[in-house]
């Protein structure tokens, strides 16, 4: 039986999140079909709830003050769409009531749920019922109504879940495009699965598939419905009473309007025709970062005509990378064909040969993001009839900049002396461990320290990661410096980035941070 909360359930409660939305997300996602096909309101979840683990990776688990903090910049920091957004509010409002109590019984959590049902339905100036929003308000109502006469968490908190599940199953006849579809709100269906990863937390039980629950999911939107042409996603970090004015903006030109944070650091969500207004306008004000624009017109059409575009495509692109969320931004970026390979693991000209040959295009960019990989990559030019010119990016940031650079539409001449151009602007720094004992500029470095590699040398090193990556950040980042890509490995997850961005913030740089999933380096950077 559980009388009160402590941290540590807290940051259970975020891990048991997590996996809820894992075992649900693909049937969140399945049947998502309004307004756009995108398929992606658990995906986005997820990652928020994602962004929540990684910020309370490296504090004091055992204070609920900073736990509860780390929950609701994590989440702000990393919403992503609608339902994303307001899941990062309801946690805001939870965590505000939470962080005042020592003990956090169920009396606080009645509160704390209210208080995130409020936060979140003023974050959204003209809230739709049959969303999201519905489900944790009656949910959260019910956790007041009933809170007095029961002992124990776990059985008040299952009353909640009752009340969030019935008003899913509610939601059809609050919003009439549900009904007609004759289908749930998908953001509604993912704050459920999360409060079914709580209870099962609370209880002790195994998470399962609950089979009659599973069917058809809508996304909705948590604004009034409207056709817009974009979708716009960002960080603005501005002063506040300017983020109130540019929120009363977005209304005038878009729908589905979020602007949320506090502290001079918003998350902002829109729908709009007017995407250069909205851009720009945000620019006038303050500084974007992690921005995202999605043609919602496009996004529908993408699928069925992948295949017909790239072979309309006057010139193919071939890159060598690894890791997963490079690979996913080089072909966003335009790239048709990816070689597994990197530092460690070079590919063999064969193996470039054989992707040159796998797109049908007779004259082909090869950018090998790697300077061990230029040889093997230049003799493809002498055994193959397509016409080859070799893109000698000696690093991922560098085949970012020239891929930035490419046309698709363009001549191939033309492509690359853009190309190699651009990759001239970008200086490449990068964080891994020594695997032996050696010198360098720092003086001794021991197998095992962290080691900083700029311009061929070995600029810092430390036991520390991130003392090796702030040395050298320091050494790459000059005045007239304005950009870092900040790329982070396999190795680097459960490292405190915030402190590196921080960092640079400080610096004025705009920070871009990448998921690269790159083995080897902790972090690769990309000064512009």
């Amino acid at each position: 039986m559980v009388e009160s909360l402590d941290a540590a359930d807290l940051v259970g409660f975020v891990d048991v999140a997590i996996d809820a939305l894992r075992l649900h997300k693909d049937e969140i996602n399945a049947m998502n079909v309004f307004p756009v096909p995108d398929g992606d309101t658990g995906t986005n979840m997820l990652l928020t709830m994602q962004a929540v683990k990684e910020a309370i990776l490296d504090i004091n688990k055992r204070d609920i003050t900073s736990v509860c903090q780390a929950i609701s910049r994590g989440s702000l920091m990393g919403a992503r769409g609608n339902s994303g957004v307001v899941l990062s509010q309801i946690l805001k409002g939870m965590t505000e009531v939470i962080s005042e109590n020592e003990a956090v019984d169920i009396d606080v959590m009645a509160q704390a749920l209210i208080h995130g049902s409020d936060v979140a339905y003023r974050a959204v100036m003209k809230p739709v019922e049959g969303t999201i929003l519905t489900v944790v308000r009656e949910a959260s109502e019910e956790g007041a109504r009933s809170k007095d006469g029961k002992i124990s968490l776990e059985e008040w908190f299952a009353g909640v879940v009752l009340k969030a599940r019935e008003t899913l199953e509610y939601t059809p006849e609050l919003l009439p495009v549900l009904k007609e579809a004759g289908v749930v709100d998908a953001g509604g269906r993912g704050l459920l699965a999360i409060f079914e990863g709580i209870l099962a937390y609370l209880t002790g039980e195994e998470l399962q598939v609950i089979e009659e629950e599973a069917g058809q999911v809508v996304a909705v939107e948590l604004t009034q419905v409207e056709d817009f042409r974009y979708e716009a996603q960002f960080i603005l970090h501005c002063k506040d009473a300017k983020a109130e004015r540019y929120r009363e903006l977005l209304h005038e030109v878009g729908g589905s309007v979020l602007v949320v944070g506090g502290d001079k650091v918003y998350r902002v969500h829109v729908h709009t025709d007017q995407l250069g207004k909205v851009i720009e306008e945000a620019s006038s004000i303050g500084r974007l970062s992690d921005v995202e624009i999605t043609d919602l017109k496009l996004q529908v059409e993408e699928l069925d005509t992948a295949r017909t575009a790239l072979e309309q495509k006057p010139i193919g692109v071939v890159a060598v990378a690894v890791g997963d969320g490079i690979k996913e931004i080089l072909r966003s970026m335009g790239v048709d064909h990816i070689v597994d390979g990197g530092q460690s693991m070079n590919p063999s000209t064969a193996e470039m040969l054989d992707a040159i040959n796998d797109i049908p295009q007779d004259r082909i960019l090869l950018v090998t993001n790697n300077k061990n990989i230029i040889p093997a990559a230049e003799q493809t030019k002498e055994l193959t009839e397509k016409e080859i010119v070799v893109i000698p990016a000696v690093s991922i940031a560098e085949g970012f900049a020239a891929m930035v650079a490419f046309d698709p539409r363009g001549e191939m001449e033309n492509n690359s002396g853009r190309m190699l151009q651009a990759m001239e602007g970008v200086k490449t720094g990068a964080v891994t461990v020594a695997v032996r004992d050696s010198k360098g500029k720092p003086g001794k470095i021991k197998k095992g320290n962290y080691i900083g590699l700029y311009s061929g040398e070995i600029v810092s090193a430390s036991n520390d990661a991130l003392e090796a990556a702030k040395t050298l950040l320091d050494k790459m980042i000059d005045d007239d410096d304005e950009i870092v890509s900040m790329i982070i490995g396999d190795e680097g997850h459960g490292l405190n980035h915030a402190e590196l961005i921080d960092l640079l913030e400080d610096k004025d740089m705009e920070v871009e941070v990448i998921d690269g999933g790159q083995p080897v380096y902790h972090y690769i950077f990309g000064v512009e």
